[in-house]
C-alpha cells in the first residue's frame, strides 16, 4: 500500500492506483474519473501517511471544473485522497 494512492468518496471510481513518478492531483482525477455530481471538491482533503497522516486541504472543484492549474499539486506514495460528499 505504500507505493499506491488511494482515492475514497465522492470521485466517479473511487480506487486505489500505482504510484508513478511525478503523479499529480489532476492525473489521479482523471484515472478515477473525475467527481460525481454530490462531491464537493473543494472541501477534499490528502492524507499523507509519510508525514505522520498530516492532512492537506485541495481544491478538486476549482482545478476540474474552473481549469485553475494553481489547485494542481503532487501526490506522494502513500498519499490517501477523500473527497467528501456535499451538503446541498
Amino acid at each position: 500500500y505504500s507505493e499506491q494512492i488511494r482515492v475514497v468518496g465522492e470521485a466517479a471510481r473511487p480506487q486505489a492506483m500505482p504510484y508513478k513518478n511525478k503523479m499529480t492531483l489532476l492525473d489521479v482525477m482523471i484515472a478515477t474519473g473525475g467527481l460525481t455530481e454530490f462531491a464537493d471538491g473543494n472541501n477534499a482533503r490528502i492524507i499523507r501517511a509519510a508525514e505522520g497522516d498530516k492532512q492537506y486541504s485541495v481544491r478538486l472543484t476549482d482545478l476540474i471544473k474552473r481549469g485553475d492549474v494553481t489547485a494542481n499539486v503532487e501526490v506522494r506514495p502513500g498519499d490517501i485522497l477523500l473527497i467528501p460528499q456535499s451538503l446541498f
